[in-house]
C-alpha cells in the first residue's frame, strides 16, 4: 500500500470552487463520503466563513442538503464534481483531511497498488490539471508498534494504568504479562514514542506544507 498526495486543479464549474475562493485561505475538507456516483457527503471546517459559505451553498442547485454542525462546520450533500468518485473508483481511500481552495485541492489518499495511482491520476486529468506530490508506503496501526509493544499498550489502557489516579501498577501488568518490569517499561515507553511522533504528525497535516502554499498560490508544484 501507498501514501500519496495529489495536486488537483478542477477545470469544471463547482459550487465548492466558488465558494472556497471567497477567501485568501484554503479550507479542510473531511468526513468525505460517495453516496453513489452523483452525490457526495462531506464536513467542510468553515470557520469564520461559515454564514457566507452557508448561503451560498443553499442557494445553489448543485446542493442537496446544508448543515450547521457547530459555529465552524458545515456537513454537506451536493453532486459530485467528479474528483471524488474517481478516487473511490480505483480503490482510493482519503487519509486525513483535504485542502481545497478555489479550482484548487489537494487530496491525501492511501492506494493499494501503484496501477490503481496511476488510473486515478489519469481520470482526474480528464476533469483538470493533476500532479503527483509525495509518494511513500503506507504503514498501518499494526504495523507502528510490535506485537509485544501493541499488547502491552493495550493492557495498560484497559488496565487503567493511565487513568487518575492510576488503578494499576507497571509491576502489576509485568507479572500478568510474565515480563520483567523494567522490559515492560521500555515497551510501553517505546510504544508511547511512537504513538504520539504518529499523532503528531497527523495533526500537522491541517497545516499548510510549503509545497502546499505553493500549489495554492501559483496554481502549480
Amino acid at each position: 500500500m501507498f501514501r500519496a498526495k495529489i495536486y488537483f486543479d478542477l477545470q469544471k464549474d463547482c459550487i465548492l470552487s466558488e465558494i472556497t475562493s471567497l477567501s485568501d485561505q484554503p479550507f479542510n475538507v473531511t468526513q468525505e463520503e460517495v453516496r453513489d456516483d452523483y452525490f457526495i457527503t462531506f464536513v467542510i471546517e468553515a470557520g469564520e466563513e461559515q454564514t457566507l459559505l452557508k448561503e451560498k451553498l443553499v442557494a445553489s442547485e448543485q446542493v442537496k442538503s446544508v448543515e450547521a454542525l457547530d459555529e465552524s462546520r458545515l456537513l454537506v450533500t451536493k453532486k459530485s464534481c467528479g474528483a471524488l468518485p474517481i478516487i473511490r473508483q480505483n480503490h482510493g481511500m482519503l487519509d486525513g483531511m483535504d485542502k481545497v481552495n478555489g479550482s484548487q485541492r489537494i487530496f491525501d489518499i492511501v492506494v493499494f497498488r501503484r496501477e490503481d495511482l496511476k488510473r486515478i491520476i489519469a481520470e482526474l486529468s480528464e476533469i483538470g490539471s493533476v500532479s503527483l506530490g509525495k509518494l511513500s508506503p503506507f504503514e498501518s496501526q499494526s504495523r507502528l508498534l510490535s506485537s509485544r509493544q501493541a499488547e502491552v499498550i493495550e493492557l495498560a489502557l484497559v488496565s487503567g494504568y493511565f487513568d487518575w489516579p492510576r488503578k494499576i501498577e507497571a509491576q502489576d501488568l509485568a507479572s500478568e504479562l510474565d515480563i520483567a518490569h523494567p522490559t515492560f517499561l521500555e515497551h510501553l515507553r517505546k510504544a508511547e514514542k511512537k504513538l504520539l511522533i504518529d499523532a503528531l504528525e497527523k495533526k500537522t497535516q491541517s497545516a499548510t506544507a510549503p509545497a502546499e502554499r505553493k500549489f495554492i498560490l501559483n496554481n502549480s508544484i
